[in-house]
């Protein structure tokens, strides 16, 4: 499989969601609502669960 993300800067939320992965996730999964604060300074937003 090919990712291609533009603009570019994808790369970077990834590397920082890899750092900060044990404070965001509950119960092994990603919680939204710590992700998307994250998120946000990449113009990235994730839905969160209704």
């Amino acid at each position: 499989m090919i990712q291609i993300s533009s603009p570019g800067g994808w790369e970077r939320f990834v590397e920082n969601l890899i750092e900060v992965r044990p404070h965001i996730t509950v119960g092994g999964k990603l919680d939204v609502r710590k992700l998307n604060p994250i998120a946000a300074k990449y113009d990235i937003t994730y839905q969160e669960p209704s």
